[in-house]
């Protein structure tokens, strides 16, 4: 069943209306009519009520079958029985190759050149013991002088060292005006270092003067020495 739709410039067409899938309204008025089949789309200028009630009466499209092509199947005589699939041919067993043997390690020349030297070694070891034996029998070797010990060299005995005294910084003028001076305690002297003759390192100037022997401490007392 074909309806007759008018497209946008007045010219007719006719639609199979069992093939009509979508209808739908079109902006500038009437409407899109889609069919399967072809792949196009009609622009047409009757309304979509229009349209559809043309195709209130269409039948249903039929459904038939379509039957493959004959190129396309394999009838029963096209497959010959001898005929098999290189598939279903049975796989024979290959046998492994064998395992390489590992290849022989070269003998090496400093081997080779001790195992000569050892030989060469024994054959004169040989001919000299022949030469030495007596023609009536075997005769005692004798032994070998023996070599004489080596003399131990006598260990020096190790002298300790005395320990250098302190240095003092001070000349014989400024030990003999500190002795003048007298100050009679540690924390005096260490004052009348700093104050009146500039010395830095106080705790080691006043060591290098008590192991000079310049003053002697009586617990924080300093007895000074007398100065001839």
């Amino acid at each position: 069943m074909f309806i007759r739709l008018t497209r946008l410039d007045s010219t007719p067409i006719w639609i199979n209306a069992s093939f009509v899938v979508t209808v739908e309204p079109r902006r500038g008025g009437g409407s899109i009519v889609v069919p399967i089949g072809d792949g196009l789309d009609y622009d047409v200028k009757e309304s979509p009520e229009a349209v559809l009630e043309m195709l209130g009466g269409a039948p249903a499209p039929a459904v038939v079958p379509v039957p493959a092509p004959k190129g396309l199947t394999v009838t029963p005589e096209d497959v010959s029985p001898a005929d098999t699939s290189p598939a279903d041919d049975p796989v024979e067993p290959q046998n492994p190759a064998p395992a390489a043997e590992p290849p022989a390690k070269p003998v090496k020349k400093a081997a080779r050149s001790r195992t000569r030297k050892s030989a060469k070694a024994e054959t004169s070891e040989s001919s000299a013991k022949s030469e030495e034996a007596p023609a009536g029998g075997d005769a005692a070797e004798s032994p070998a002088p023996a070599e004489p010990a080596a003399e131990e060299k006598p260990k020096r005995a190790k002298t300790t060292r005395k320990p250098r005294k302190p240095v003092s910084t001070l000349t014989n003028d400024q030990i003999e005006r500190l002795v003048k001076m007298a100050p009679g305690s540690i924390r005096k002297l260490q004052n009348t270092l700093a104050a009146q003759f500039r010395v830095e390192d106080i705790e080691t100037e006043i060591a290098a003067l008590q192991s000079n022997g310049v003053f002697t401490l009586d617990r924080d007392h300093i007895v000074w020495a007398t100065t001839t």
